[in-house]
């Protein structure tokens, strides 16, 4: 099974599992090096992450063994974000390309994309509980764009940061510098 479709599986799978608001903790963990491949543009490499390596090893090593609350399937309160604000030092501060769908928080007053939250599947942070923290990736871009198909898989391209960024849809523990968002292409 290659790398992608093990993520993307195991982030599918953090939809089962919840536990209270998360904390943050300040211990970081490093994955992991991602791999090198060249951008779009051929002037600069990027390194094409997997969500699984914004993770700290211990979470990792948690959702993997399955350890966490059930999701909660009744009622209609909305269930509490799980995970933490943790990040991964190995993964900031370089150029990255991440796959992933566009979960929109703000537009122009023309109704382009000005401001979205990066998530490894489709659905999160529509269905509950969103995704942890150091899997959310908060994007304000320097010019609105149209806006994307919801549905459809995106690379992420831009330099991770940790910052903590905490929206009433879901909090996130990265952020991307001069994002830039690209079609999917296996």
């Amino acid at each position: 099974m290659s790398t992608g479709v093990r993520g993307l599986l195991l982030a599918a799978a953090m939809l089962l599992v919840a536990c209270t608001r998360p904390t943050d903790t300040g211990v970081q963990a490093l994955p992991p090096s991602p791999s090198p491949v060249q951008s779009n543009a051929g002037t600069e490499s990027e390194q094409e992450l997997d969500w699984l390596q914004m993770l700290p090893a211990d979470e990792l090593a948690a959702l993997e063994r399955g350890e966490g609350p059930e999701v909660q399937h009744s009622g209609n309160r909305r269930m509490a974000q799980f995970g933490t604000f943790r990040t991964v030092d190995a993964v900031l501060d370089r150029a990255v390309r991440l796959p992933g769908y566009v979960v929109p928080l703000a537009n122009a007053a023309d109704g382009r994309l000005l401001e979205f939250l990066f998530v490894p599947y489709y659905g999160a942070c529509i269905h509950v509980p969103p995704p942890p923290p150091n899997q959310i990736v908060h994007v304000v871009l320097p010019r609105p764009i149209a806006m994307p198909d919801m549905y459809s898989p995106f690379f992420l391209a831009g330099v991770l940061r940790a910052e903590r960024v905490d929206d009433d849809l879901a909090g996130s523990a990265y952020s991307m510098a001069g994002a830039e968002l690209r079609p999917y292409e296996p």
